[in-house]
C-alpha cells in the first residue's frame, strides 16, 4: 500500500469515527430533548431556575444545561411516582444549585482496626494513670502490686479496644443487637479480662511484667496520650469509644 492509498484509508477511518461521533451526539441531544418535553409545568420551572441559578453562580449557559440534563433522567422517576423535584431534592433551586456547585465531602469511617487502636491507647491511658493516681494515694508500701504491671495494662488495654469497639458498634447499629447478644458478650469481655490478669499477675510473668514507679507509669500515660493524638491525626479519627456518634471529640 503506498502513501497515497494510507493516506485515504486514514482519511475514511477519521470521517467514519467523526460521523459515529456525530450520531451519538444527535441521539443524546434527542434523548435530552425527549425528557424535557416529558417534564411537568412545575419540575419544568425547577429546572429552568436551575439552571438560571447555576449561570448566576458563573456558569455558562452549556454548563448549565448539561448539569441539569444529568438530573432528568431522577426527576422524571420520581416524577412517574407523583414526586415534585422540590420534594425530590428538599431544597431550592438556588439551593440545589449550590449543592451541585460545593457538594459536601463527607469522611470516610475509619477502618475497624484504626478505631480499636485508638480505643486501646485511650485504655491504656486511662488505666494507667488510674493505677498511678491510687499508687500514689497509698502510700510507699502499697505504691507496687505486680496486678499493674506493664504488660497487664497493655494486654487490658488492647482487649478493652478490640472487644469495646465492636461493642460500641452494636449499641449504635440502632439497637438492633439482641440483649442475649450484648450479655454474652459483656460476660466473655469480663472473663476473658479476669483470666488475663490472673495469668499475668503470677510469678512466672513478674520478669516481663514490671512494676513501674507511679511517676513512670504517669510519663508513660502522657507518652502515649501524645502518640494516640498522632495517630487519630493521620487517619482522620474524629470519634471515639466513649463518644461514637458526635463529629468530635
Amino acid at each position: 500500500m503506498d502513501t497515497r492509498e494510507k493516506n485515504l484509508a486514514n482519511t475514511q477511518k477519521q470521517e467514519a469515527s467523526q460521523a459515529k461521533v456525530e450520531k451519538q451526539t444527535s441521539s443524546v441531544i434527542q434523548d435530552v430533548d425527549s425528557m424535557r418535553k416529558q417534564l411537568t409545568n412545575k419540575n419544568s420551572d425547577y429546572v429552568f431556575r436551575l439552571e438560571k441559578a447555576l449561570m448566576d453562580a458563573g456558569k455558562s449557559e452549556a454548563e448549565a444545561t448539561k448539569i441539569a440534563n444529568d438530573l432528568l433522567d431522577e426527576i422524571i422517576t420520581a416524577q412517574k411516582q407523583g414526586i415534585p423535584a422540590s420534594n425530590l431534592y428538599k431544597k431550592s433551586p438556588i439551593l440545589k444549585a449550590e449543592e451541585m456547585l460545593h457538594p459536601v465531602i463527607k469522611p470516610k469511617k475509619p477502618k475497624y482496626w484504626m478505631r480499636a487502636v485508638d480505643s486501646g491507647l485511650l485504655y491504656f491511658v486511662v488505666f494507667t494513670a488510674m493505677i498511678s493516681i491510687m499508687a500514689l494515694t497509698a502510700g510507699a508500701k502499697n505504691q507496687y502490686n505486680s496486678q499493674y504491671g506493664l504488660l497487664t495494662l497493655v494486654a487490658i488495654a488492647a482487649i478493652l479496644g478490640t472487644l469495646m469497639t465492636y461493642y460500641t458498634d452494636v449499641l449504635v447499629a440502632g439497637g438492633k443487637a439482641k440483649f442475649g447478644k450484648i450479655a454474652l458478650l459483656t460476660i466473655a469481655m469480663v472473663a476473658v479480662l479476669f483470666v488475663v490478669i490472673t495469668i499475668f499477675s503470677s510469678k512466672a510473668f513478674q520478669i516481663i511484667n514490671p512494676v513501674l514507679p507511679a511517676w513512670a507509669n504517669l510519663v508513660l500515660a502522657a507518652l502515649v496520650y501524645g502518640a494516640r493524638y498522632l495517630f487519630r491525626k493521620k487517619y482522620n479519627i474524629t470519634t471515639s469509644v466513649l463518644n461514637p456518634k458526635v463529629d468530635k471529640e
